[in-house]
């Protein structure tokens, strides 16, 4: 997997999923870090419509349209249904955008409408979920789902000889079934996501404004305990990023991803913790 994420609170967000070329969220200065990447770019989900996670768009979809690039590829923004700040943006561009090259569409989502993103022997789809932010703010997070197969119970404890000779007696069809795992779990800043929504996921992006929790404002946001404790009882497989950290801790981030790593280790978590320093365009495999 390759992620290419930039978070500074109040700021900018966004997180560009590079498998499926998506983009989550769109703050400032996404199309300048990204430069040609752009062009492939063909879905953007949006969790909700704070400047710091939208104002981006008016640069990316200027710069898709006159760039040197595929200029015609088409582009759908999502966002959560009824998110009149989105709508006020799509008015916007829309007026100031003419004439445009490619088909750019805004689709209002809601909870559990499936985006199929790639087609192919590994299907996947993005799923939204419900969030929490503030009281007047509709908001969503996102679930990158494969589907995938495995084989039946009844077939599980055989040989991998026997399992062959099933197959080509009966084929694979017969000996398997498929199921839905989440590759990657997307909240934007978000309270705390609850577990079930993202449960199994092997990526989890949550965000993390205050590494103290002492610093707490409000209930709008997390705290990085928060975020840890999400992705325990969510079931993380591999990674927490934790995302949308406050400018007061950027001395700190470093003792922080120190202190973070340990506790993991001694707690035995199985997945690793990894903090996004605000204000830098981090690169992840």
């Amino acid at each position: 997997m390759k992620l290419i994420i930039y978070s500074k609170a109040l700021y900018a967000t966004w997180v560009y999923y590079s498998p499926d070329r998506v983009l989550f969220d769109a703050g400032e200065g996404v199309s300048n870090v990204l430069g040609n990447k752009v062009f492939a770019i063909q879905h953007v989900f949006l969790s909700h419509g704070h400047a710091d996670h939208i104002t981006g768009l008016v640069g990316l979809v200027n710069i898709r349209n006159t760039a040197m690039g595929d200029t015609e590829k088409p582009l759908t923004i999502y966002y959560p249904r009824g998110n009149r700040r989105v709508e006020e943006l799509a008015d916007y561009i829309g007026r100031t955008n003419s004439r445009l090259h490619y088909q750019l569409r805004w689709q209002p989502l809601s909870v559990g409408q499936p985006i199929g993103v790639f087609e192919g022997q590994l299907t996947r789809y993005v799923e939204p979920f419900l969030t929490q932010h503030s009281r007047r703010e509709p908001s969503l997070g996102y679930n990158i789902i494969e589907i995938r197969q495995r084989l039946k119970a009844d077939y599980q404890g055989l040989s991998q000889a026997k399992i062959v000779a099933l197959v080509q007696e009966r084929g694979r069809q017969e000996l398997t079934t498929t199921y839905p795992q989440k590759l990657f779990s997307y909240g934007g800043d978000s309270a705390p996501i609850e577990p079930e929504k993202i449960a199994e996921t092997e990526i989890l992006c949550h965000e993390a404004t205050f590494l103290d929790d002492r610093d707490r404002e409000g209930k709008n946001h997390s705290t990085l305990a928060e975020a840890v404790e999400v992705a325990t009882r969510a079931g993380v497989k591999q990674t927490l990023y934790a995302i949308h950290i406050s400018s007061r801790y950027r001395q700190q981030v470093a003792r922080a991803q120190g202190q973070a790593q340990s506790a993991a280790q001694r707690l035995g978590l199985p997945f690793q913790i990894q903090l996004v320093p605000p204000g830098k365009i981090c690169r992840y495999e």
